[in-house]
């Protein structure tokens, strides 16, 4: 799968992050500094160096010469948005897929690519090989798109799931930096007007609903592979007044349009291993699952599925065994609530592309 990426992967970003390491790569060692950084970066990918120069009083040419460092060692590979998809008018479906053959999977990658329709590319190994997120407004156009794919390549599928996608978003990436150590640092809430950060605060609270008109989508279609895309580069590309980008932006994040700026980053790298665990649960207090899974040092991501699973969480493990913990505390906590599960490894996302228009 390694020189298959290779083979695929077009020279520009498109979202791609490699996570799939052999034992014998040498692992990334970061220091306190590094690592307070990347969790800044994390928490907003429009933290400016320096803005991060403010918060860690640390000199900007030091932070500057830091962060490129981590994207020369592929730590950092580039800086995407995340929207609701739902917002934005679009139901997203996650597909997975189960190959008769592990030869099977060349030519669904590369027809998958050419859909503007497909936005994620991701492969695994376990119970599936495969998954993508069909993007689409309607269920015809989701049958459509859905039908040709399994139709052209039904002799080389052994199974497919499709669960359609309610709700995701980021949790706080504690491996990165421990809860302790995080709680000391002081966030500010603006430099400037370009990092909007005072906004993602006061989104948190309540969010208004906005109507998008073309110009709002167009400065989505450059933020979603270009998190941090200056206000003046906006304006440049699209001939309105920085003044204008700045509150078209601000009005899109306190609408929940957007909700985060971030990295996408190759854990790998820093020694651990992504897994995907799918749950099935029952009398669920939602409130205590999201609070778990948002202070566990190894959770980063998760998705709220409608189907046969109920959620997804991405998971961060260095060995087989500390996975195996961190699924074991999961069944621990919530004993009388998980009715089944389901685990596999993830290898690489070949694309990262969320539609906008």
């Amino acid at each position: 799968m390694t020189i298959l990426v290779k083979k695929m992967l077009p020279n520009k970003f498109i979202g791609q992050i490699k996570e799939y390491r052999y034992s014998s790569e040498k692992e990334i060692k970061l220091d306190l500094i590094d690592r307070k950084i990347l969790y800044l970066i994390e928490i907003n990918a429009r933290f400016s160096p320096t803005a991060i120069s403010k918060i860690l009083l640390i000199s900007r040419e030091t932070i500057s010469y830091r962060i490129k460092k981590m994207e020369e060692l592929n730590l950092l590979h580039g800086y995407v948005t995340l929207f609701d998809h739902k917002k934005l008018g679009f139901n997203n479906y996650r597909i997975y897929l189960k190959f008769k053959n592990i030869f099977n999977d060349k030519e669904i990658i590369e027809e998958l690519f050419k859909l503007s329709e497909i936005t994620t590319i991701v492969t695994c190994s376990g119970s599936y090989d495969l998954q993508f997120v069909i993007s689409v407004k309607t269920q015809d156009e989701f049958l459509k798109t859905f039908d040709s794919i399994i139709g052209k390549y039904s002799q080389s599928i052994e199974r497919f799931k499709v669960l359609e996608i309610f709700q995701e978003g980021i949790v706080s990436r504690w491996m990165i930096l421990c809860e302790d150590e995080a709680k000391k640092i002081r966030v500010i809430k603006e430099h400037k007007g370009s990092t909007f950060q005072k906004e993602f605060h006061r989104a948190s609270s309540y969010s208004t609903p906005i109507s998008l008109d073309e110009k709002d989508r167009k400065i989505l279609e450059i933020l979603k592979l270009d998190a941090k895309a200056s206000i003046s580069a906006l304006s440049n590309k699209l001939s309105l007044s920085p003044l204008s980008i700045e509150n078209r932006i601000k009005k899109m994040i306190l609408a929940g349009i957007i909700k985060s700026f971030f990295p996408q980053s190759s854990l790998t790298q820093l020694g651990y291993q992504w897994w995907h665990v799918l749950l099935k649960m029952k009398n669920l207090d939602e409130k205590k699952f999201f609070t778990f899974i948002e202070h566990h040092p190894n959770t980063s991501w998760y998705m709220k599925f409608l189907g046969e699973w109920d959620y997804q969480c991405s998971i961060y493990a260095k060995t087989n065994a500390d996975f195996h913990d961190i699924l074991e505390q999961i069944r621990h906590e919530f004993a009388d609530n998980i009715m089944y599960y389901d685990s596999f490894i993830m290898f690489n996302q070949l694309k990262y592309s969320q539609r906008v228009l």
